[in-house]
């Protein structure tokens, strides 16, 4: 019996900030080994996002658990030799270097694949390999803004962001799913390939079943066009706000008609087709906002639930940990490293019944593995006291 599904394999993950090393995190989870390589002073930003955790922050935690760390300076040529020697023997490439960043470090994957034939190079780039913006950087929330999923998410005449990722880490998703395919291509093949995944193009697939209607028929989805007819944000006598989401059926309609005790406007004529609703959404909103505010949040959710119409209410952050699902879940789970003590991190979404993600190491510190590392490629004590002499670990 494998501990992990990708037990055996090996990824050196040479990303930062928070798309690539995600993308790290989830193939840890399942088991890879994977070994982080940062720069020996400071290294992966988010290490001193939070400065009250000394280089160990809780976001870092997050997006590093099941990672061993090696500091290599980059910049120096014993450096990139050690590189090239771990990823003579590694299965994965995951890195997030613009491409003249990576032609100027010596590791294209044309280069590298004469190294290693069977390597798979996983790159996560701002706008893809080629094109006009291909040198430009990129960040989560340039994703958002370029590819019109912030547009529906934010206020157009007062924007803000989201408070959310979604690029980064749906990137992250997207890099691990393309590697996996990559690995079991290679099972095939026996030859490794380039995973290209730009935030840009994986910002506008996130969002492809909106963008479809305008694709096929010029209709632009907007924060105000969906969907309309079929979700409602309402807020209970003291304002706390719930969401309740239809399925497109009469039933559930009257059922939520039921429950708001507003049974005076089942079979209404001016509500009574789903075109009907969505053409009357403001008003019906305005209805029901009228109604649901004569009352507590839980006594609503509980007449909702008594008509089976899908509810929640709007959870703060600090509220969602308190809820049974959750609980029941097992969500925060718990992870120690023997320095700094225990983390509560969420972990892998994904369950699986013979080989589930695992907590196998915490977080690393900076360069915690580095001389374990270095001792694997033939390094003696010797050797890596004068690579650290010479600032190249």
């Amino acid at each position: 019996m494998i501990s992990g599904a990708l037990e055996g394999y090996t990824c050196i993950d040479v990303s930062g900030h928070v798309a690539g090393p995600y993308a790290g995190s989830l193939l840890g989870d399942l088991g890879c080994e994977v070994i982080k390589v940062e720069l020996p002073n400071g290294g992966d930003t988010h290490r001193g996002r939070n400065p009250k955790y000394d280089g160990y922050g809780p976001s870092f935690r997050a997006l590093n658990r099941n990672k061993k760390s090696v500091t290599l300076n980059l910049r120096e040529t014993k450096a990139r030799e050690i590189l090239r020697k771990l990823l003579a023997a590694a299965d994965i490439f995951l890195e997030n270097f613009r491409p003249p960043t990576r032609q100027q470090l010596g590791l294209d994957y044309n280069e590298l694949a004469k190294l290693n034939p069977k390597l798979i190079h996983c790159s996560i780039s701002g706008y893809g390999q080629s094109g006009p913006y291909r040198d430009k950087p990129g960040f989560d929330t340039i994703g958002q803004a370029l590819s019109g999923m912030m547009s529906l998410v934010t206020d157009l005449d007062d924007p803000k962001v989201a408070g959310i990722s979604f690029v980064d880490h749906s990137a992250g998703i997207f890099a691990a799913h393309g590697i996996m395919a990559a690995l079991l291509a290679r099972a095939k093949t026996g030859m490794g390939q380039f995973v290209d995944v730009s935030l840009l193009q994986v910002a506008i697939a996130f969002i492809e079943s909106h963008v479809s209607d305008y694709l096929n028929g010029g209709e632009a989805v907007s924060r105000e066009n969906f969907p309309k007819g079929r979700i409602y944000s309402l807020l209970d006598c003291d304002k706390k706000p719930f969401m309740v989401h239809l399925s497109g059926h009469n039933e559930a309609w009257e059922g939520l008609l039921k429950s708001g005790e507003l049974d005076d406007r089942i079979g209404a004529p001016r509500f009574a087709t789903r075109k009907q609703r969505s053409d009357r959404h403001d008003e019906i909103v305005q209805m029901l906002r009228a109604a649901f505010a004569k009352k507590p949040r839980d006594y609503w959710l509980a007449r909702l639930d008594a008509n089976s119409i899908p509810n929640a209410p709007i959870n703060t952050i600090h509220e969602v940990f308190d809820n049974p699902q959750v609980k029941h879940l097992g969500i925060p789970k718990q992870i120690e490293h023997p320095k700094m003590g225990v983390s509560n991190l969420v972990g892998s979404p994904i369950n699986l019944s013979g080989t589930p993600p695992k907590f196998f190491r915490p977080a690393p510190l900076l360069g915690e593995n580095t001389e374990e590392v270095l001792a694997k490629l033939g390094y003696d004590a010797a050797a890596i006291k004068d690579l650290r002499a010479h600032k190249v670990i």
